[in-house]
C-alpha cells in the first residue's frame, strides 16, 4: 500500500459535508451526551462555523486518502496559528490499516503546517478511532463523563449545600478566571498571553448575569463543626428536547478539607439538585491529567463518554 493525502476536489465537498455531519451527529447520539435533535444540530453547527466559505475556508483541509488511483477514505484537518496546533475532526475509512497509516501522514502534515500539537476528539464507542491512535503517544486532555440515568437517591452525606452570597461569588469568579486560564496554558490550548482573556470571555459567556444567571446554580458546601465552607459546587441546568440535563461545571473541595469524603458527598448532593430541577442525567468534565478526579467520578458510576486527546508533534 502506498497511501497519500490529496486535497478533495471542490465538486465532492457538498456530499462529504453531508456525510460528515451525519457521522458526527450519530457519534454524539451514541455517546448518550446529546439527544438526537441536539446532536444533529450541534454537528451541523460545527461544520457551518468551520466552513463559512465552503471547502476553501481558512485553516480547513479536507483531504482524500488515496492508495494509487483508488480513494480509500477522507480526513478533515484544521490548523490553527495561536497557539500553533491542529485538530483532526474526522477520519473516515473502512480499513483499519489505512486508518493507522493515515494518522502518521496527518501528523506529518500538521507538523509541516507549523502545528506543535495534534488533537483528536473521540467518543467512547468509536472503536475504529481508538484503534487508529493506539500506541501513537496520544494523551487525554479533557474528558466528558456522564451518569445516566440518575441512580436512586443515596443516603445524605456529610455536607449541605447553600446558595452563594454576592461576596462569596466575587471571590469565586476571580479564582475561576485565574485557574481556568492556568488550565488552558497547561493543556496547551492557549498561550499565557491569550489565556486570561479567553478565560474571562468564557466566564462572561457562561455567567452573563453573575450569581443571578438563569439555570446556573452556585453553591457553597458546609459541614457541621466547621465555620467556613468546605467546598464549592457550580451546577448548570441545560434545557433539552428530552427534558432538563444537569452538568457540573465546578467542584472544589477546599485545601485542608480534602480526603475526608466531602467530594463524594458534594457529588451526591449534586444528584439531589439535579432531581429537584427534573433532570434524569448529569454530566461533567475532568482534565485528563486529573487522575484522582476521574477516579472519584468513576467510583460514583460516571462513564467516560467523550475524550479530547493530544499528541506533541
Amino acid at each position: 500500500m502506498t497511501l497519500r493525502l490529496e486535497t478533495m476536489p471542490a465538486e465532492r465537498f457538498d456530499a462529504w459535508r453531508a456525510a460528515t455531519a451525519a457521522q458526527l451527529g450519530e457519534l454524539r447520539i451514541g455517546s448518550g451526551m446529546r439527544p438526537p435533535a441536539e446532536a444533529r444540530d450541534e454537528a451541523d453547527g460545527i461544520l457551518s462555523r468551520r466552513f463559512p466559505e465552503g471547502i476553501g475556508s481558512a485553516g480547513q483541509r479536507v483531504l482524500e486518502l488515496r492508495d494509487g488511483e483508488r480513494a480509500v477514505g477522507t480526513a478533515w484537518l484544521e490548523v490553527r496559528a495561536d497557539p500553533p496546533h491542529a485538530m483532526l475532526y474526522a477520519l473516515e475509512t473502512e480499513d483499519p490499516v489505512v486508518a493507522a497509516a493515515a494518522m502518521g501522514l496527518l501528523e506529518t502534515a500538521a507538523r509541516a503546517a507549523g502545528a506543535t500539537v495534534l488533537r483528536i476528539d473521540l467518543f467512547a464507542q468509536d472503536a475504529a478511532g481508538w484503534a487508529a491512535i493506539d500506541g501513537r503517544g496520544y494523551r487525554a486532555t479533557d474528558v466528558q463523563m456522564l451518569l445516566a440515568p440518575l441512580p436512586a437517591p443515596r443516603p445524605a452525606g456529610a455536607v449541605r449545600l447553600e446558595r452563594m452570597t454576592a461576596a462569596q461569588y466575587a471571590r469565586f469568579e476571580e479564582r475561576l478566571i485565574a485557574e481556568f486560564a492556568a488550565d488552558l496554558v497547561n493543556e496547551g490550548l492557549h498561550t499565557p498571553e491569550t489565556a486570561r482573556a479567553e478565560s474571562e470571555r468564557q466566564t462572561a459567556e457562561a455567567l452573563p448575569d453573575g450569581l443571578d444567571t438563569e439555570d446556573e446554580l452556585l453553591f457553597v458546601a458546609r459541614t457541621d463543626g466547621v465555620a467556613e465552607p468546605v467546598g464549592i459546587l457550580w451546577l448548570s441546568v441545560m434545557r433539552r428536547s428530552t427534558g432538563p440535563h444537569a452538568f457540573v461545571l465546578e467542584l472544589r473541595v477546599e485545601a485542608g478539607h480534602r480526603r475526608r469524603g466531602f467530594g463524594t458527598a458534594m457529588m451526591r448532593a449534586a444528584e439531589d439538585e439535579a432531581r429537584r430541577v427534573g433532570a434524569d442525567s448529569i454530566g461533567l468534565h475532568a482534565f485528563g491529567s486529573n487522575a484522582p478526579a476521574r477516579a472519584l467520578y468513576a467510583g460514583l458510576g460516571y462513564r467516560e463518554a467523550e475524550v479530547l486527546l493530544a499528541k506533541d508533534l
